[in-house]
Order: C-alpha cells, then sequence, then structure tokens
C-alpha cells in the first residue's frame, strides 16, 4: 500500500553530475514545463510559469535549450507513466547541461523509479506550489540577478509569459477519499483538500481584471469542495455539492466574469439545487459526468457509489432543466472481470445516454490498488476490441450531438486566432457554452469577444460559425 506523499521532499541525482549541488549557486535564466493529464495538472502548471516569471525566469518552448526542464507527470494509466518517461529523455537531449526536473502523480507515487530515469536531476514528490522557494532552498539562484522585480517572464523571452488567458482554469480543490479500486489518484495527491473561498473569488476577480473571460472550476473531486472544511472544525457535514454551489453562487455575485465552467464532477456528488446554478447564462451548460462503466456489476467492482439508475436519472433531469446541455463522460473498458455481457450493457447504456462525447480509457492496472490484485484480469487483444468499440460510439454520438446544432445560434467566447485560412484576412476559434468548437471570419480583433454566432455547417469535429453582429465588411476575400 502507498502512503501519502510527505509535503515536500526532493531527491537529488548524483552532485558529481556538474548540474546539481554545485559549490557556487547555480543561476536559471530560463525555464521550460511540458504537462501531462488532467485540468489539475494544467492549472498547477500555469501556477508555476507564473511564479517562475515573477521570479525572473524566462519561459522558453519545451524541447528548446533551458537552464530547467519540468515535466509535471501523470499516472492515470501506464501508458502515461511512460509517456512521462519519453518527456524527460526528450528534455535531457534537448538540455544537455541543463537540470531536469519531475513532478506531478507519477513523481508523487513513484518517486525513486523516477529518479532512476537516466538524465534526471530532481523530482518533486509534493509541495509543487512551492517549487520556486524549493529550487531556492537547494542552491538555485533564480533570473538575472537584477534588482528590479520581472513580474513577467521578460521582455526578450522567446515565449512571454501571457498576461492573462481567455480561459483559464482555476483550482479550487485536490485529493480524494473516493479510494476507486481502478484508481492511483488518492495515493498521488492525498485526502481531500479544499481551497478557502475567499482566495479563490480574490484569484477569479484578479484573472478578469487581466481579461480573463471564462474560469473553469477544477480539482480532483470538486464535489467534495468544502467538505473538509467542516471537518477540521468538527462540524457536521453538508450535503456533498452543496459548498460547491455556494461557491459557484459567490463567484456568480462577487465578480464580474462572463462564464463559469464546471469541470469533471462526480455523479453522487449533485445537492438537490445544484441545477438551479445553470439559470444563470454565465454558467456554461457543459458537465463532464465520469461514468466509468455501464454495468451495475462492473460498478459495484470498481466500488463507485452509484448504479446506473441513479446516474439515468441524474441525466434525465438535467436534460429536462437544462436544455442543449452538453454532457461527456469517461468510460474505462474492460475492467478485471467485465464479462462480453458487461461490456454490451456498457456499450448500450452509453448510447442511451447520448453523450456529447466519451474519454475512453482501457483499464490499466496501478500498481497498490485493489483492482491491480483482482482475478480475471482481462487479456491485451480483447481490451484492445472493447476500447475500440468504445472510441466508434463514442465518435458517432459526438458527431450526432453536433449535428443537433447547425443552423442554430450560441453565444462563442473566441479564444485565439488561427493561422490564415484561403480567401479569408482573418479567422477566429472558440467554444460555445456547452463546448462545441467553432471558427469564424472576423477582420477586427476579436480575441476575448463573446459573440452570437450561427453555426453554419460543420466541417469535421467544428463549426463553420458567421458571426451575427460582425459587420458585412469583416467577412471579404483576401
Amino acid at each position: 500500500m502507498f502512503r501519502h506523499p510527505t509535503p515536500t521532499w526532493i531527491q537529488l541525482q548524483s552532485e558529481s553530475s556538474g548540474r546539481v549541488g554545485d559549490a557556487a549557486p547555480r543561476r536559471i535564466r530560463t525555464a521550460s514545463i511540458a504537462t501531462l493529464g488532467c485540468k489539475l495538472n494544467q492549472a498547477e502548471s500555469y501556477r508555476i510559469q507564473v511564479d517562475l516569471a515573477q521570479a525572473g525566469v524566462d519561459l522558453v518552448p519545451f524541447g528548446e535549450a533551458a537552464d530547467v526542464s519540468i515535466v509535471n507527470t501523470c499516472t492515470v494509466t501506464q501508458v502515461a507513466d511512460r509517456q512521462g518517461r519519453q518527456l524527460l529523455g526528450r528534455a535531457r537531449r534537448s538540455s544537455p547541461d541543463g537540470v531536469v526536473a519531475a513532478m506531478g502523480c507519477y513523481a508523487q507515487v513513484a518517486p525513486a523509479e523516477v529518479a532512476a530515469i537516466a538524465g534526471v536531476d530532481l523530482v518533486l514528490a509534493g509541495g509543487k506550489e512551492r517549487i520556486v522557494a524549493e529550487l531556492q532552498q537547494h542552491g538555485f539562484a533564480l533570473g538575472d540577478g537584477s534588482v528590479e522585480p520581472a513580474g513577467h517572464a521578460g521582455p526578450d523571452a522567446r515565449v512571454p509569459l501571457p498576461e492573462t488567458r481567455v480561459r483559464q482554469f482555476v483550482k479550487v480543490q485536490d485529493g480524494c477519499d473516493d479510494y476507486c479500486t481502478y484508481c492511483i489518484v488518492p495515493f498521488a495527491r492525498g485526502h481531500s483538500l479544499s481551497r478557502p473561498a475567499d482566495e479563490i473569488a480574490a484569484e477569479v476577480a484578479t484573472l478578469v481584471g487581466r481579461g480573463c473571460r471564462e474560469v473553469v472550476l477544477t480539482g480532483v473531486q470538486i464535489g467534495a469542495y468544502g467538505r473538509d472544511r467542516y471537518t477540521s472544525r468538527g462540524q457536521g457535514l453538508p450535503p456533498p455539492g452543496a459548498p460547491l454551489a455556494a461557491l459557484v453562487r459567490r463567484l456568480l455575485g462577487e465578480t464580474t466574469v462572463p462564464r463559469i465552467r464546471i469541470s469533471s464532477i462526480q455523479p453522487q456528488d449533485w445537492p438537490p439545487d445544484f441545477v438551479e446554478l445553470f439559470d444563470d447564462a454565465r454558467v456554461c451548460r457543459h458537465l463532464h459526468l465520469p461514468l466509468q462503466a455501464g454495468s451495475d456489476a462492473t460498478l459495484r467492482r470498481m466500488s463507485r457509489r452509484y448504479t446506473t439508475r441513479d446516474f439515468a436519472r441524474l441525466v434525465e433531469r438535467l436534460r429536462t432543466d437544462v436544455p442543449d446541455i452538453a454532457i461527456t463522460a469517461d468510460m474505462i473498458a474492460s475492467f478485471p472481470g467485465e464479462t462480453d455481457a458487461d461490456h454490451a450493457e456498457s456499450l448500450a447504456f452509453a448510447r442511451m445516454m447520448a453523450f456529447a462525447d466519451i474519454h475512453v480509457f482501457r483499464y490499466s492496472p496501478r500498481r497498490g490498488t485493489a483492482a491491480s490484485r483482482m482475478a480475471e484480469q482481462i487479456p491485451l487483444e480483447v481490451k484492445q476490441a472493447r476500447g475500440e468499440e468504445l472510441r466508434v460510439l463514442a465518435a458517432e454520438l459526438a458527431e450526432s450531438f453536433r449535428r443537433r446544432f447547425v443552423g442554430t445560434l450560441r453565444s462563442v467566447l473566441w479564444e485565439e486566432e488561427l493561422a490564415p485560412v484561403p480567401r479569408v484576412t482573418r479567422c477566429w476559434t472558440g467554444l460555445t457554452d456547452n463546448y462545441l468548437r467553432v471558427h469564424a471570419a472576423a477582420l477586427d480583433d476579436r480575441l476575448g469577444r463573446l459573440d452570437l454566432v450561427e453555426l453554419a455547417d460543420l466541417v469535421d469535429t467544428s463549426f463553420r460559425g458567421v458571426i451575427r453582429d460582425a459587420p458585412v465588411s469583416a467577412l471579404r476575400p483576401a
């Protein structure tokens, strides 16, 4: 059984490497970071970038030479572990004289294994929020030595840290107390721990002041948000999801952020009044519900705390009360003991739920989890076949969901300008509130704007849109 990681632990590779442990402080002027895994990892990586930039470190693209190259790893599957090792190797090849640092869930559950990877100098197995302080504690000097605080990535940086992003992940919670039989995350991240609501509200207000137009509330188990704080005060627990709902209401009341998107939330973590949040148009009509299996027998072996009937009732209520909502899901193919009949039930249930999309994973045994010790592990060729069937179904359901909106009007937040396309001077891409990808032509700068857009036609997996409030002159041949 894994123990929870200590708050901070850094493994130093050989001090004779010339990269770590030199007598004189090693100065870090440039840094790069690569991120694997979930939205929470992405939120944490961005926070690290901000901290490094404020310490005077310039950010460069990952894969280019840097004084320190950081890989924020994931360990949800064996594939994620392999990708982490590959990125660490790439970092060493691109920066033969730089420091290579590993962090994230893989580094937290298997620090010695990660430290043994050729070329890795540092393994941060906890306390990611303190990476700048930890680097300094271990003898590194950050920035160019100027007495002027940088506060940004510097005027000469090849990839300057943006003052803001149109769409930003905001971490509200970390850790999980559920211990589903297949999942390594509680061992990597520990028990559920929530950020103070005051701190979250202040961060959102700051982001809005810098131009952010959409925040995505993210965590490991955000439906458990706030409940740990009641426990620490010896108070009775509120219903699951209730403190999260209160947080969303506070953000709606105290900030002017145009959009709030709620990321993955467990089906069992819904208070009775949660659906009322969607009465406010600023709350995006999109929810990710990690189903994992459409067979009750499989759900029991997974130790999931709901049945397919519970899940179906929740989806029915959402679709009734929140028209046009996009409901996406996670599903695991070939969990130990899953029979052909169980797999067929999962396919049929997913089809009945008519998901807007499904993230499909083949079951991957994780050391220390109960499922890794279960009998009836599924052969690889069966895993591959079942995973492919789920992916084909996911593509079919996603196509069907998108087709429903051809010719409709939706609000789109423009996130990025695309490379020029034939016969169009400028092209922008963004998302609708229900998570449909749209691109449209417009001559003027639309970055960060919310426009009413006609979804004229579907091109592959995104829509060609026509901005209804844009002047006709903005849509002209190049």
